[in-house]
């Protein structure tokens, strides 16, 4: 090969090496803004599973205390009728 076509595919050579650099540069910011929005989506995505933990705990109170409360006027029913049963018939006219 004679100077000028050296010189040619030396500059081909180059330009290419220089378009794929660029290239890569390119993907590599765009994986960096990829990487970037996953991150803010899945914070949003945790702060929202919190946020409906929380909803979900106030939707449905806790099981022990509506129990107890329900345990509490039935005993409270029971002593009424109890004492209403206990009661002689004659009282009651």
């Amino acid at each position: 090969m004679n100077d000028d076509t050296e010189g040619v595919a030396i500059r081909l050579w180059r330009d290419r090496a220089q378009l794929r650099e660029q290239e890569r540069n390119e993907l590599q910011a765009r994986l960096r803004i990829a990487e970037e929005k996953i991150a803010i989506l899945m914070a949003e995505n945790d702060r929202l599973a919190t946020e409906n933990a929380r909803l979900r705990s106030l939707a449905s109170p806790d099981d022990g205390s509506s129990r107890t409360e329900t345990e509490l006027q039935m005993e409270a029913l029971k002593g009424a009728l109890m004492s209403l049963i206990a009661r002689p018939t004659d009282s009651l006219n």
